[in-house]
């Protein structure tokens, strides 16, 4: 799915100066403006994402504050500096582009303090509590609204899908993962919709890019209480879950009170300002208790059974993903035309004919230089794949079970042979892929060290990406619970399931990145280690490796490897 919820420049300078004149009038300086929608998710449809109305940049994440002068200062990450710079075109808007390992929310932080800022407007349901005290920390005066407010300003289209819940079988019964999770008299909110979905054992790709659906949650060691839209189409009962149909933005303030809970656990990054408030009216401020990351850490942790079903849909996605590259160098050697868009589609396609209930997010179609925008979305009909580039794949899909793919393949497109740098970058990057892949480490082994491993070819080559090496994967495509970067301090364990993606950007020249997602896993020979074991397994390009760049070992761990794919039949040729 591509975006198609397009507002002209001039669209989004009127909200700016409808937005900034509200301020003015209530002596507020500034506001701020998340990505989120109600529900604190990452992929938020379009027309659903105020930041959007007011910035025009399309990325999945990012930060807004707009000043009571007009202006407005959008914060982007390093995956997004280039696409940002495509995309902003509204006067008015300034790009502050956050250095690699700084936040967007602190970077947001630092730049109220510099301002002077003394009164800021927040939007109660889309801000995350822990914002809001972060914000109480540095302003004089935090203002809490809503989002019917910033609707008054902007030319707000609400999103909606008819959805039918499926459950999914095989796995443990809600029953028993709560019986798990809570003692006697113990509640939890859930805003998080993977971990609803993941709790619930239901899917519903209600939302862009998602297996789950639109919903909040309650849940005590007796029953799930389980919001979800008055549309939302069921056709079993459940003897643990108590359907409630209703407006979910305020199923906080409509729930009953259970007497039996004495300690309702919420997590403050993902819990709303007014969800937070309704609940503690509820239940008593002193009642509620910050659980941070939520059941987060518990759901990044595989079951046999949920990777009977991840390894089946990585099975699946190798194919549609080998089928796409394969018809995109055989059309472009038989002389077809072949633009990004075209590419884009037919890969849509190959994933269909093997099974795919949707995407996992926007499949990044990049030829040529455009394969050095990190997070690449506006795939073009005008941009053809040519002689002597290269083209970068990065896509994924969700199965039968619910739970997201995501791998990444950069090849070469050409009739002569690959130039120098071409093969210098990507097997920098395919030696960083295959240290981290092939790490040796003790449980509780900090995701830094193996973003070292990866980073350390790409470093000593004279490159790096703006980018953590790896993100968790589960019911949604970023999973908490796993994260590689050089902060990570997030100790990893057996069950963990993760990207391992370093990558080589050059504006203007191309990029090229490479992905698999592995588990870690007991090591198979070495006594108290674990290791991580691929559930992807798709050749790489020979035409772009440099073997003489690599060291004995690297050569055999891509040997072993490859050996795997060809008895699958997914080398890539």
């Amino acid at each position: 799915m591509r975006n198609t919820f397009f507002l002209e420049k001039e669209v989004i300078e009127q909200h700016l100066e409808q937005m900034s004149a509200y301020l003015k009038k209530n002596s507020i300086d500034a506001a701020y403006i998340s990505s989120f929608d109600i529900f604190m998710n990452e992929y938020v449809p379009m027309q659903e994402s105020l930041r959007y109305y007011f910035s025009g940049f399309s990325g999945s994440v990012a930060e807004v504050l707009l000043l009571s002068n007009g202006s407005c200062h959008l914060f982007v990450d390093g995956r997004y500096h280039e696409q940002a710079d495509i995309e902003v075109k509204a006067q008015g808007v300034i790009v502050e582009k956050c250095p690699f390992g700084k936040s967007l929310i602190d970077a947001t932080l630092e730049k109220i303090e510099s301002l002077n800022i003394k009164t800021l407007w927040i939007d109660g349901d889309r801000t995350p509590l822990g914002h809001f005290d972060a914000f109480k920390e540095i302003v004089e005066s935090v203002e809490v609204g809503n989002t019917k407010i910033v609707q008054n300003f902007i030319s707000f289209q609400a999103f909606s899908k008819e959805v039918t819940l499926e459950r999914i079988k095989k796995l443990k019964s809600p029953k028993e993962k709560v019986k798990s999770l809570l003692k006697e008299g113990e509640a939890i909110w859930l805003n998080s919709l993977d971990s609803i979905s993941w709790i619930t054992n239901l899917r519903g790709y209600g939302l862009p890019f998602q297996s789950s659906f639109m919903a909040r949650c309650f849940v005590t060691r007796e029953s799930i209480e389980l919001a979800i839209p008055n549309h939302y189409l069921l056709d079993f009962d459940d003897d643990f879950i108590n359907f409630h149909k209703c407006s979910i933005d305020t199923f906080s303030k409509t729930l009953e009170k259970n007497p039996s809970v004495q300690k309702v656990y919420y997590d403050p990054a993902l819990i709303n300002i007014t969800d937070y408030n309704f609940l503690s009216e509820k239940f008593g401020k002193d009642n509620l208790c910050a659980l941070v990351n939520g059941i987060i850490p518990t759901h990044a942790l595989k079951s046999e059974k949920e990777m009977d079903y991840i390894n089946a849909a990585f099975e699946s996605g190798d194919r549609a993903i080998l089928n796409s590259l394969n018809w995109l160098k055989e059309s472009f050697h038989s002389g077809e035309k072949v633009s990004e868009l075209s590419f884009y589609h037919k890969a849509t396609e190959f994933y269909s004919l093997e099974g795919a209930k949707g995407h996992s997010f926007g499949t990044i179609a990049g030829f040529g230089a455009n394969s050095s925008i990190i997070h690449y979305s506006s795939p073009s009909d005008k941009k053809f794949a040519t002689d002597g580039e290269i083209a970068l794949m990065d896509s994924g899909a969700y199965f039968e079970g619910g739970f997201a793919t995501d791998t990444t393949r950069t090849i070469f497109l050409g009739k002569g042979e690959a130039s120098a740098k071409q093969k210098l970058i990507y097997t920098l990057v395919l030696k960083g892929l295959l240290n981290a892949q092939s790490a040796v480490f003790p449980e509780g082994t900090w995701g830094s060290h193996i973003d070292a491993l990866a980073r350390t070819p790409i470093l000593r080559g004279g490159f790096n990406y703006a980018h953590g090496t790896g993100h968790g994967v589960g019911v949604n495509v970023h999973e908490g619970g796993l994260r590689f970067s050089p902060t990570s301090s997030i100790p990893l364990k057996e069950g963990n399931l993760g990207s391992i993606e370093p990558g080589i950007y050059l504006p203007g020249f191309g990029g090229v990145r490479l992905e698999n997602i592995a588990t870690v896993i007991k090591h198979p020979t070495i006594e108290g280690m674990l290791t991580f074991k691929p559930v992807v397994y798709i050749g790489f390009d020979h035409a772009l490796i440099n073997k003489d760049l690599m060291n004995q070992e690297e050569i055999q761990w891509l040997n072993e490897y490859e050996a795997e794919c060809e008895k699958r039949g997914t080398l890539f040729s």
